[in-house]
């Protein structure tokens, strides 16, 4: 059993066609499907079943799967961190982010590390905060930048960036802007527009509602905070955002905002995480050190 044998299971369960697995290894097909025939002679049982022109893994397959992604991973991570140690200057920094910091952090600290290390290459991508948590426990990514007040995961690490509190969000001449006693219980008659179900957003208005026993009627559920943003300062209605992601729609007198009326739910931030088992290469440590170092915005 080698790497490459692994690789193939773990790409036959992504893709499930044997052309697709060997495009993306850059060999032939019959190359992958000769070390998937002596994979299962090497461990003595079936591992995939061809059903209508696609491969699937059996239940002996799917329990190696499991292995098999998390060596790949380790043996990638372990490539790329020791050739980054003989070259720190020269090799790839994969950094993902929720979000509200991929909006507002992300693109500075990205910028100032292209001028820093010129010869890097960077990845960046963006997720809702429940899929980046799970894609750095699996390790398919080193680093995340989290939107969370959540920090008592024993798997990682975190390093606040930046301190963020979650308010109510309004177009400018809502009701709300005069109102002296906003509670819990008008703020949930209004339509509000929703975040997407995994997002660190909705995480959070529904915390507020569980705490203030109210219920939220989502008039509308998207999946792009900016356009939220948008919608609730076209079209009315009220939102639970971050406060440091309207500070341009506040001044530019699009937007108002209140502070989350009743029992409030804790503020949180932005966090950079990594796992406690993930040995950082010294790229990875010059992001932590650009945070560390950041002035409080």
């Amino acid at each position: 059993m080698n790497i490459m044998k692994l690789h193939i299971v773990v790409l036959i369960e992504k893709y499930k066609k044997v052309t697709e697995v060997a495009a993306e290894l850059g060999v032939k097909q019959p190359t992958v499907s000769f070390h998937m025939k002596n994979l299962e002679t090497e461990l003595g049982t079936p591992l995939f079943q061809y059903r209508s022109g696609r491969v699937l893994l059996t239940e002996a397959g799917r329990t190696l799967y499991q292995y098999a992604v998390k060596i790949v991973a380790l043996a990638a991570d372990a490539e790329r961190s020791v050739k980054q140690f003989s070259s720190p200057s020269q090799g790839q920094l994969k950094l993902e982010s929720s979000y509200i910091p991929g909006s507002y952090v992300l693109p500075k600290a990205m910028s100032q590390l292209m001028l820093d290390f010129p010869g890097i290459e960077l990845s960046m991508s963006v997720h809702a905060d429940r899929e980046l948590r799970e894609r750095l426990r699996v390790r398919e990514t080193p680093l995340a930048l989290l939107h969370t007040s959540e920090c008592n995961d024993d798997t990682f690490h975190f390093q606040r960036i930046e301190q963020d509190e979650p308010v109510l969000i309004f177009a400018p001449g809502h009701p709300f802007e005069e109102s002296p006693e906003l509670t819990a219980e008008l703020a949930v008659r209004e339509p509000w527009v929703q975040h997407a179900a995994g997002s660190a957003l909705r995480g959070i208005a529904d915390k507020w509602a569980q705490l203030n026993s109210v219920r939220l009627w989502n008039r509308t559920v998207l999946d792009s905070p900016e356009l939220i943003k948008s919608l609730v300062s076209e079209a009315g209605g009220v939102a639970i955002y971050s406060k440091k992601g309207i500070q341009r729609e506040v001044a530019q007198n699009r937007l108002r905002y209140a502070p989350l009326p009743g029992i409030q739910p804790e503020k949180g931030g932005f966090f950079i995480a990594w796992r406690k088992d993930h040995l950082l290469t010294p790229l990875e440590e010059a992001v932590l050190d650009y945070f560390a170092q950041r002035p409080a915005q």
